[in-house]
Formats: structure tokens, C-alpha cells, sequence
């Protein structure tokens, strides 16, 4: 769900954010604990794991005092990140990825989401009940840059399905034109997609099977600098998501009433029906470890859209998960 990576980065690695982003991290008062910004993406349920470990009080046991800022997109976060003005940010691997083959110094410390949080949509009436019936029709998507869209028009060529039209609309706003006619398809992120099935549509295409959990979609990055002179900080931090996934896994109760508690707008049934899916298809990972497997699916995406040339990263130089091999000793 990661928009304009390639040109925000290029574009703020000197000046890095708007003064305005700052105001959400106001000068707190002197306390004994330790104080931690993390920006994030956006304010989404995949990112549950993250509300879980503030909400349930995980953060703050372990002597941290963590503030959560949303950037708007996932290259904000990354760019308060190298201005110094977050400590972790949380959106796709590949965007910090792409801000060290700029010249930035990241590294990612915890998988957040470890699968594919996207489903293809239809109307129940419609003849359309999978990939293969996707030839000569509409479907609607994120405008690009978007993981969704680069998923689908990735599927598409695999698929050597040439004959399918793209409408591509503002995110969030993806099943509108099938709505109004004017695409057969969507392609939707949670709580869309539950949404939707509860006004008549069904999935017609499940890219979280695909990956069966093993995509790296979303994860807390740091500065290496800080992984070397706040080594303590960054285990706490990372202990912390490594509890609130493993009590997500073990309690899905508590992760219903943390997300009931975070999107208060949506219908109580959508957001537990959208956390009940992600949970059984392992879009939300038992520990914050990210795996080669993981990671290489996201960069090879990246690779196949070309943003990335082949060779030009490896899982080694990008990922240190020494934090999360550690994470239940602490």
C-alpha cells in the first residue's frame, strides 16, 4: 500500500519532510522512560500488530515510551527516518530499499505483515469466478505506484492475460467503478474487501494464497546508526511486536477489540471478519522475523516492475534480524 516511493525519494533526501508532519510529535514531558517515534504509512489495519504492542501496553512494560505518527504515505516515514526525526518507520521493505540505492543507511528490523493483503472482487451475478475469466474485462485499481496494481499487472503478464482493461482510481476508492459499471473487477486491500463481500460481491482472485504468508509487505525499518548506538532500544522495540504478534496468534480476541478500538467508523462485524481473514491466511506473521524467502518475493516484484535491477540488492545488506531471532529472551 506503498504510494510515490521512487520520486518522493529522490525528491527528499535532503530536505526529507514538511514542517507541518511534526506536529504530531509535540515535546513530551521528563519521565524514566525511554521516548520512541515511529511513523507509519498510514493508519491501516494490516498494521495491526503494531496497535496491539501500544494499545495492550507491550511497549511500555519494556521502559518505552512509543509515539506513533501517520506520514501519509510509506517514503515520508522512511524519510523522517534518515532526517532523524523517527526513530522506526512501518510501510514496504522496498521502500527503504530504494532510499539506500540513493544513499540512505537502513536497515529492516521486523516483519509486520508477512503476506499479500489483496483480493480481486466481482459482483456475485457476474459469470467472473476466477483468473481465467478475467480476458476482456475492466478491473480497477490503485493508481500506480501502488503494490496492489504492481501485483495484478504482474499476475497479468504471468498469466499472459493481455487482453484486460485497467481503471485505475485513488486508493481506497477501488470498487467504485465497479459500482458504477464502469469495471468489472476490483482489487481491494481489508476492511475493503469485507466490505464488499457484506454488499454482494465475492472474491474472484486471492493473491494472499498465492503467497501463502511468505511475501514481505510491510516492515519496521531503522537507521543503522541507531541499531549500533541504541542496540537496547531497538531489542525492546522489536520484543515488543514480537509479543503482540505471538498474542494475536494465540488470543484473535484481543486482536478483534484492538482493532475494533483503532477503526471505530467501520462496522464492528467488518473489521473482525477483515482481522479473522488476515490471521488465517498468515498476512499477520507469528514472530517479527523476516525470512530471505519473504523478503526476495517482495524485491522480485520490485525486480519485475523495474525499480530495482537484478543483483543490485541482497537480503543480507537490507535485513538484520538478529533483534527478532532475540525477541523472546526479553
Amino acid at each position: 500500500m506503498e504510494n510515490r516511493t521512487m520520486k518522493f525519494i529522490r525528491n527528499t533526501l535532503a530536505p526529507m519532510l514538511v514542517t507541518a508532519s511534526f506536529s504530531c510529535v509535540a515535546a513530551q514531558p521528563a519521565s524514566t522512560q525511554e521516548k520512541v517515534v515511529i511513523f507509519q504509512a498510514f493508519q491501516s489495519i494490516q498494521y495491526l500488530p503494531l496497535y496491539v504492542a501500544m494499545d495492550e501496553g507491550l511497549f511500555t512494560k519494556r521502559g518505552l515510551d512509543v509515539k506513533k505518527v501517520t506520514a501519509g504515505g510509506g517514503a515520508q516515514g522512511v524519510a523522517a527516518v534518515i532526517g532523524g526525526h523517527a526513530d522506526f518507520s512501518l510501510q514496504d521493505p522496498m521502500t527503504a530499499v530504494l532510499a539506500n540505492i540513493k544513499g540512505a543507511s537502513l536497515v529492516n528490523v521486523a516483519m509486520v505483515v508477512a503476506g499479500v493483503p489483496v483480493w480481486m472482487v466481482a459482483p456475485k451475478e457476474t459469470p467472473i469466478n476466477d483468473i481465467t475469466d478475467v480476458k476482456d474485462q475492466t478491473i480497477s485499481s490503485a493508481i500506480p505506484p501502488s503494490t496492489s496494481t504492481y501485483l495484478l499487472q504482474h499476475l497479468l503478464k504471468e498469466r499472459g492475460l493481455t487482453n484486460v482493461k485497467l481503471n485505475t482510481v485513488a486508493i481506497g476508492t477501488e470498487i467504485s467503478p465497479v459500482a458504477a459499471h464502469r469495471a468489472d473487477i476490483a482489487t481491494l486491500y481489508q476492511p475493503q474487501v469485507e466490505q464488499a463481500l457484506s454488499n454482494g460481491y465475492k472474491i474472484v482472485y486471492d493473491f494472499a494464497k498465492q503467497y501463502n504468508g511468505v511475501f514481505a509487505f510491510s516492515t519496521i525499518d531503522t537507521l543503522k546508526s541507531t541499531v549500533e548506538k541504541r542496540p537496547e532500544m531497538v531489542q525492546k522495540f522489536v520484543s515488543a511486536i514480537a509479543e503482540a504478534e505471538s498474542l494475536m496468534q494465540k488470543s484473535p480476541d484481543v486482536a478483534y477489540r484492538v482493532a475494533g478500538s483503532e477503526f471505530t467508523s467501520l462496522d464492528k462485524n467488518v473489521v473482525q471478519s477483515a482481522v479473522k481473514r488476515m490471521l488465517d491466511q498468515k498476512i499477520y506473521p507469528a514472530t517479527p522475523s523476516i525470512s530471505k524467502e519473504a523478503f526476495q518475493a517482495g524485491l522480485d516484484l520490485q525486480v519485475s516492475i523495474g525499480n530495482i535491477k537484478p543483483g543490485q540488492v541482497t537480503w543480507e545488506d537490507a535485513v538484520d534480524n538478529r533483534f527478532a531471532d532475540q525477541a523472546g529472551n526479553h
